[in-house]
């Protein structure tokens, strides 16, 4: 009998009621009310209604989408992703053999979370045309863009400019070669030749480049520092002990390059599918 209720309590708690059920639970509430106060309750509700429009989400594992949830919450940042700010996404865990949910941060949250900072006085990212680039010191890292220079409609990179109130200038600049390597080494739908890469590559590139940005320039604010931690991430374990797991991982062999996921757009919030 002992070993039967360890292998029901190893079970998998799948699917909107169990989802229900584990934010149901006393503790689980006050830990959201503790974090949101009293936007703690439409907080939940919203995740309800995301998992449950979401075909996938709808049958993963509840405790993985609470975890991912909770991190939401604790950086202060709506589940919806109509709003663009963060994201849950499922992922299927082949070796476990069902789906979990993971934590993503979409180009709105980069920005809200470095400007709570109080230290960023300007920050842009825009996308670079032929002849914009004027001037560049690959030794100094001093770029000049000039858009009266503009020759053609094409988009030769994207650059992206940081300043803080203290004076500090940083600008970076990523060919649309050196984007694709990126997105070609983490996406596995564009590998494939589809997904948000190939349908709204100039929001993911400035997602891209406005993360970078801020992950390696701006002023380190702890939600900042947890927010690069935990984004793209899974989570196991407890609420209050928390272990991430980062299934998009080309070097994870339990995901692999046949991972079935979705993506969500960036500026939309449109969840997209693995086409068959």
């Amino acid at each position: 009998m002992e070993q039967q209720n360890q292998i029901q309590q190893q079970q998998p708690k799948l699917g909107i009621a169990a989802l229900k059920s584990v934010l149901n639970n006393d503790a689980i509430k006050q830990k959201f009310a503790d974090m949101l106060g009293k936007k703690a309750q439409g907080f939940i509700t919203s995740v309800i209604n995301v998992c449950s429009n979401n075909p996938l989400l709808a049958k993963a594992e509840a405790n993985s989408i609470v975890l991912a949830a909770a991190n939401a919450a604790a950086l202060d940042l709506p589940i919806d992703p109509n709003l663009g700010y963060a994201a849950i996404i499922p992922f299927q865990d082949r070796k476990k053999g069902y789906v979990v949910a993971n934590f993503q941060l979409m180009r709105n949250a980069w920005v809200e979370l470095a400007q709570r900072t109080g230290q960023i006085a300007r920050l842009v990212c825009e996308p670079v045309y032929d002849g914009e680039l004027v001037k560049k010191n690959r030794f100094t890292e001093e770029y000049v863009f000039d858009e009266a220079h503009r020759c053609s409609d094409t988009i030769i990179g994207y650059m992206a400019y940081l300043e803080t109130i203290t004076g500090f200038k940083k600008t970076i600049y990523w060919t649309i070669d050196e984007i694709k390597l990126h997105a070609m080494r983490y996406s596995q739908t564009y590998k494939k030749g589809y997904g948000l890469w190939v349908d709204n590559f100039d929001a993911m590139a400035r997602k891209t480049l406005i993360k970078n940005i801020i992950v390696k320039f701006a002023p380190k604010s702890i939600e900042l520092q947890n927010a690069a931690i935990n984004d793209q991430a899974s989570f196991t374990g407890d609420i209050d002990n928390p272990k991430a797991v980062y299934l998009d991982n080309p070097q994870n062999d339990d995901v692999g390059e046949t991972v079935d996921f979705e993506e969500v757009d960036t500026d939309s919030g449109d969840v997209q599918q693995e086409e068959p």
